[in-house]
């Protein structure tokens, strides 16, 4: 029996956009690649550092920010180190360094959609916020958290630069497209998949990205003038922007569940 997404509505599309052939030919064949790649990289980088370890009173993490984008656009004073993540996706990290710890002495603020699937007694306190897309909403929450509780470590997970992007390139995407970044269950697409279908140009997608880059980079500054003590920034994972991790596969967005290559390192 054929799989269910070999049906009649995707023949259709690969008549629109023949080039959907060879990106389902490479995606077969990364199907058999990506295990490989998989071992391959963690025998050489390991497993990924155990952020609460480290040595900080702040971690403002920046949600799939590249390495290469951050350090190509932060004005941030401070040193810059490359590390590896515990994981390839949010969940994959909050598993990695928060799932089954006692960490009553810090306080979490997030927008990120996966910090439900937390224990409620792994932080002191978890400030959820329920519109992630705008950042300055999540600086404003940490900085009250940190008045609140000037006696814990505090972690703010910024939800730019993951998509939906924000800035003029991601603004003009999407009055040229009102369905861009919207629920698929609303008949909407997501970035990613605009650029499969020829709707986005992956100069477009770059664009859009390094400018979210930026509007999260000025959240963290702002942080790093409020808040006392030592701070941090870091990613829970990188980004993938069309790259081709081998030939014959297909190029890779977003950030792939369990996949070494689009970890931030």
């Amino acid at each position: 029996m054929l799989p269910e997404r070999y049906n009649i509505s995707n023949i259709q599309r690969i008549f629109d956009n023949p080039s959907l052939v060879r990106r389902e030919l490479g995606r077969l064949v990364s199907k058999f690649i990506f295990p490989i790649n998989n071992r391959l990289f963690e025998r050489k980088y390991g497993n990924g550092i155990d952020v609460m370890s480290k040595d900080w009173d702040n971690l403002i993490i920046l949600d799939a920010c590249r390495y290469d984008y951050f350090s190509e656009q932060n004005t941030i004073p401070g040193s810059l180190d490359r590390v590896l993540s515990k994981g390839a996706h949010s969940w994959e990290f909050m598993r990695g360094n928060f799932a089954g710890e006692s960490l009553h002495d810090t306080v979490y603020v997030t927008g990120n959609p996966h910090t439900p699937k937390l224990p409620d007694n792994t932080f002191h306190h978890i400030d959820m916020l329920h519109n992630p897309s705008k950042p300055e909403s999540t600086v404003e929450r940490a900085i009250n958290a940190h008045e609140e509780y000037p006696d814990k470590r505090l972690i703010v997970h910024i939800m730019s630069p993951h998509a939906p992007h924000l800035g003029k390139t991601a603004k003009k995407l999407r009055e040229r497209n009102s369905a861009l970044n919207m629920s698929e269950n609303d008949g909407g697409i997501n970035i990613w998949k605009a650029v499969i279908e020829k709707q986005v140009t992956r100069k477009e997608l770059c664009q859009a990205y390094q400018e979210s880059v930026d509007i999260a980079l000025e959240c963290a500054e702002t942080l790093t003038k409020e808040l006392n003590g030592k701070s941090v920034i870091t990613s829970d994972h990188g980004e993938m922007l069309g790259e081709k991790t081998f030939p014959l596969t297909h190029r890779q967005y977003s950030h792939p569940h369990n996949f070494g290559t689009s970890r931030a390192v």
